[in-house]
């Protein structure tokens, strides 16, 4: 991979680039789509309309949360999955605390996670499973959910709850 050469006339608020790549994803990409969707004034003071949309800079982590089979790597966090199942549903960034199952509300429907213990076990695989008891314990909301969980017994109660199940670590895609 290509190094940078860095002189000390070229370091920007005390941040040296690391690499070439870094340096034009942070800042020349960045400042292209910013343009393309905010619009800009040309060399010929013309003003030139945005597309629209937006852009998000995202860092991805150290270790991917999955193993090359598609299962979720043992050491992955509740935290760290929270992130990633809350992006996958909004197409934003994660907020909250991770201290629950309930994850947030977005665009009128709420998303859960069931993982990693967070109920402090209700049997079946330590909480993982959405059965009727562990549904009971949730935090409360009165309209539609989306509930991960590695596996499902609900049955019709389901629909009559408004309950949209997703299946970890099956569901999880981008």
């Amino acid at each position: 991979m290509p190094r940078l050469k860095r002189y000390l006339s070229d370091v920007k608020d005390g941040i040296v680039p690391q690499t070439m790549w870094f340096y034009i994803a942070r800042n020349v990409t960045t400042e292209r789509v910013k343009r393309v969707t905010m619009g800009y004034i040309n060399t010929k003071e013309q003003v030139v309309a945005g597309l629209g949309g937006g852009f998000q800079f995202c860092r991805l982590s150290a270790e991917p949360l999955f193993t090359a089979e598609g299962q979720i790597r043992a050491n992955v966090t509740f935290a760290q999955l929270a992130e990633f199942v809350w992006f996958a549903e909004t197409g934003s960034g994660y907020t909250g605390t991770s201290d629950s199952p309930l994850l947030g509300t977005h665009e009128g429907r709420t998303i859960y996670l069931l993982y990693n213990g967070i109920l402090k076990d209700k049997s079946v695989a330590g909480g993982n499973v959405l059965t009727g008891l562990v549904y009971d314990v949730l935090p409360k909301f009165a309209g539609p959910k989306v509930i991960y969980a590695a596996a499902c017994r609900m049955g019709v109660r389901l629909s009559r709850e408004g309950i949209v199940f997703k299946q970890t670590p099956y569901a999880l895609e981008l």
